[in-house]
């Protein structure tokens, strides 16, 4: 009995890889390629851990769940839509301020810079 929970065991590590088991906070980290823009990495982990939303304060109002539902543009967002919901100058860094275009998008994707 004891050999046959060892090999189940066995077998099940080195079917499912290590990293199945890590906690990814939301989706984890999304990354998007504008046309005529530097990459943008958002991180869940920055909005959820960090700033301390639940999952509600966006979803489901702001975005839906499903990665892929909507194409983001900077019009929109200027107009208080998408990210422009928060990041309007009140609750976080505005985004119709051209300073702060680097603390999303990255020529490299990179960590989520840190609040200065």
């Amino acid at each position: 009995m004891s050999r046959h929970l060892l090999f189940a065991a066995i077998l099940l590590f080195a079917v499912i890889p290590l990293n199945t088991f890590a906690n990814k906070v939301g989706g984890g980290d999304l990354n998007f390629a504008p046309a005529n823009a530097d990459p943008v990495l958002f991180s869940h982990e920055n909005h959820v851990i960090a700033k301390s939303f639940k999952c509600s304060a966006c979803h489901f109002h702001t975005f839906q769940m499903k990665k892929g539902a909507y194409k983001l543009d900077m019009t929109t967002m200027t107009k208080g839509g998408f990210c422009g919901r928060c990041h309007n100058g009140g609750l976080a860094f505005n985004v119709t301020d051209e300073k702060n275009c680097h603390r999303c998008h990255h020529k490299q994707q990179a960590p989520f810079p840190t609040r200065s």
